[in-house]
């Protein structure tokens, strides 16, 4: 895998990234950490909310959420720029290609995603010959539109022109413009999408659980830093806990973090709130179609077969979790 390239890619990228800190004022005695993310979403919204409320300062830590593009967080993990990313369907790829990784804990069991299209188009069947866009080939967004168009009887080679287009926001103003006659949208876009007329044909949602946004660091550093991992992992579970008992303020900071109204941040943490994973634990039977699907997908034989075992480390979650609960 080419991660010297990417990590330029990232440099580039890294000056106009996203960012905040966990603490408003710079003090020495925290210990600084970057984390990296894709884009702000409700997926990643128990880890926007740590950092809004500060609830890493409680464990000794000053953190920077970064964001970059999916394809650019592994190269930078590896290179050791980035201390964590959340995404682990960037991961599970990276870890195919050969990237030194492991994903240490789920934010989310399950990402509640909606296809949605044209309005006169009224099944996924007859969306046979026509044009769908995906974030990025391999990601998170095609695994799901592989899974609705398979289970709905067509081949995704063969019978839909899937095309790769970039974030929620760039897909959503392509569905407006009718470059394209669906997507997979995710809240609260599923549901800006739906004001502007367009309808949701199905999601692969009940039909098998995908975990997308966790925690994922190096293998060396789950032997070198296994307490501040751990720190992270305590500060993750907190907020999950605290997002679960506090809807009007997670609701708040969803409106301020994502630009949205009450009634579509609202409307988002309910369809979230069931999909969190508040023990940090991932579905391993997603978790292996994830692999599958990615593995499927990888130019030349493969080297070997991935399993979840290969990708995941969960002893210090167990850790962090004894620990909370002490």
């Amino acid at each position: 895998m080419a991660y010297g390239k990417l990590f330029a890619l990232f440099l580039s990228f890294l000056g106009v990234a996203f960012s905040v800190s966990s603490s408003f004022c710079a003090q020495p005695s925290l210990e600084s950490i970057l984390i990296g993310y894709p884009s702000p979403a409700l997926t990643e919204l128990p880890n926007y909310l740590a950092i809004h409320k500060g609830l890493h300062a409680g464990e000794g830590l000053e953190v920077k959420f970064v964001r970059a593009r999916s394809n650019i967080l592994m190269a930078a993990l590896v290179s050791g720029n980035l201390h964590y990313i959340t995404s682990i369907t960037t991961s599970i790829g990276g870890i195919i290609g050969g990237a030194p990784a492991k994903i240490l804990a789920g934010v989310i069991r399950n990402n509640p995603d909606f296809l949605m299209a044209k309005a006169e188009i009224g099944s996924i069947r007859e969306l046979k010959g026509r044009k769908l866009a995906v974030s990025g080939f391999g990601g998170a967004s095609h695994q799901r539109m592989l899974i609705i168009i398979r289970n709905a009887g067509l081949d995704p080679q063969k019978d839909v022109n899937i095309i790769s287009v970039g974030d929620a926001g760039l897909r959503l103003d392509q569905l407006r413009l009718g470059v394209i006659d669906a997507t997979v949208l995710t809240a609260p876009n599923c549901f800006i999408a739906e004001r502007a007329g367009f309808k949701s044909l199905g999601s692969s949602k009940d039909t098998l659980p995908l975990p997308a946004v966790g925690l994922v660091t190096l293998e060396r550093n789950i032997k070198e830093r296994p307490e501040q991992i751990k720190k992270v992992l305590r500060v993750v579970l907190k907020s999950m806990k605290y997002l679960r008992e506090n809807r009007e303020e997670a609701v708040r900071v969803a409106m301020g973090w994502l630009a949205i109204d009450r009634d579509l941040a609202e409307r988002s943490y309910d369809v979230m709130l069931p999909n969190y994973s508040y023990d940090g634990m991932i579905p391993i039977e997603g978790l292996k179609a994830s692999i599958d699907l990615i593995q499927s997908r990888s130019a030349g034989p493969p080297r070997k077969t991935f399993s979840p075992a290969d990708m995941t480390d969960f002893s210090l979650l167990e850790e962090a979790r004894r620990e909370l609960a002490r």
